[in-house]
């Protein structure tokens, strides 16, 4: 499957749905803590640099349009649009250039007489002529595909690996990594640097954003730990290959030779790793959890009993469709509920079948029947 196509994988073995590795890291991470002064910066700047055009949509002169409050709406909209259009285009050169490495590692590591047919991908139609931290984003790609043929170039990778999908079915993930690559000369010295050897064999993520992301290497240690593989691209499984380290290759036209290699460390690694489980562990929690934090209650009345939850307080409690149509036909409570018969209840437009044994339900969760019918089976109100 294709990068960021959806939230999931496809175990091949067994056909169930297996968490992409980076919907975990964003759902426990997310990027809200730069992300929201940095679109309100954008917004700002849009605002200083476009003062005339926001005054004519403001004051409805650049769309004929009368109401003031409506132009106002526009010219919002139209500054804060500005951090959600620059935002896309940075993830979109991102993609793109992933996808002209993707090519260019295929094409090296391909076949002799196959790597040949491989073309490289034509800059998507949209991103022409956009600006990318004030330069063209022609340039910017051109400078980040730059930097990946110097490291190349530099180092004299062997491919051995590139957009494989790996599994860890247990713990019920799975991601594309990058690539495996084996570094002649090298090995790794105690201070977690590279030093003359044998050689390496590192597991790698190529990053283009401006700023690391402490996700990084959270992100390469899920792709290492990983158990299994597919060696083809078309589900045959086998013992992900091992690696003797992880590395992110961050591409930036600012660092000379425009890249540079970062070395994640055994230590760091371990670190990483144990993370991501439990990057897992709270990803999982919360997926099970309902918004709602808590049950809706109320005060002592003045005979000393408890007020019943309205059906309005019962939202996110799974009950689910049965709620609306009894709150549009005016049924308040759950005491008022409890005053129908079933066939009462089925004369409600929506509810009937097994939205009747739901009502059932949620009457007896709180220690309630409906009218006739024997409380027998009712359940504990805790």
């Amino acid at each position: 499957m294709s990068r960021n196509e959806t939230d999931h994988y496809i175990y091949p073995l067994t056909g169930e749905e297996l968490t992409r590795v980076t919907s975990v890291l964003d759902a426990t991470h997310g990027k809200q803590r730069y992300l929201i002064p940095w679109a309100a910066r954008l917004a700002a700047e849009c605002a200083v640099d476009n003062l005339a055009v926001l005054e004519a949509v403001l004051s409805g002169r650049a769309l004929a349009v009368r109401s003031r409050e409506w132009g106002r709406k526009a010219a919002v909209d139209l500054a804060k649009g500005r951090a959600e259009e620059v935002r896309d285009i940075k993830r979109d050169v991102g993609s793109y250039v992933h996808h002209v490495v993707e090519a260019l590692v295929l094409w090296q590591a391909s076949p002799e007489g196959r790597g040949s047919d491989l073309v490289l991908p034509d800059l998507p139609a949209h991103l022409a002529g956009q600006d990318y931290d004030d330069d063209p984003v022609e340039i910017v790609a051109e400078w980040m595909v730059d930097g990946f043929l110097n490291w190349v170039a530099d180092f004299k990778p062997q491919f051995l690996a590139a957009e494989m999908t790996v599994y860890n079915q247990p713990l019920g993930v799975a991601g594309t990594l990058d690539k495996i690559v084996w570094l002649p000369g090298l090995a790794i010295g105690r201070g977690g640097r590279f030093i003359p050897g044998d050689g390496v064999t590192i597991c790698g993520d190529v990053k283009t954003g401006k700023n690391p992301e402490v996700t990084w290497p959270e992100q390469v240690a899920a792709y290492r730990h990983a158990p299994e593989a597919d060696s083809d691209g078309f589900g045959s499984l086998v013992p992900m290959p091992p690696t003797d380290a992880g590395m992110v290759l961050h591409l930036r036209p600012e660092y000379p030779r425009g890249y540079r290699v970062m070395l994640i460390s055994a230590a760091d690694d371990a670190e990483a790793w144990n993370t991501f489980r439990r990057d897992v562990e709270i990803y999982r929690s919360r997926k099970q959890r309902r918004a709602k934090p808590g049950k809706v209650c109320y005060p002592l009345r003045a005979d000393g009993t408890i007020q019943s939850p309205l059906l309005a307080d019962l939202d996110g409690e799974g009950y689910g469709r049965a709620l609306s149509p009894l709150i549009k036909a005016g049924i308040a409570d759950l005491e008022q509920l409890a005053a129908m018969d079933a066939g009462d209840c089925l004369k409600v437009k929506g509810i009937a079948g097994k939205l009747l044994d739901v009502v059932r339900t949620m009457l007896a969760d709180h220690g309630l029947h409906l009218r006739g019918e024997a409380p027998a089976d009712l359940k504990a109100v805790a």
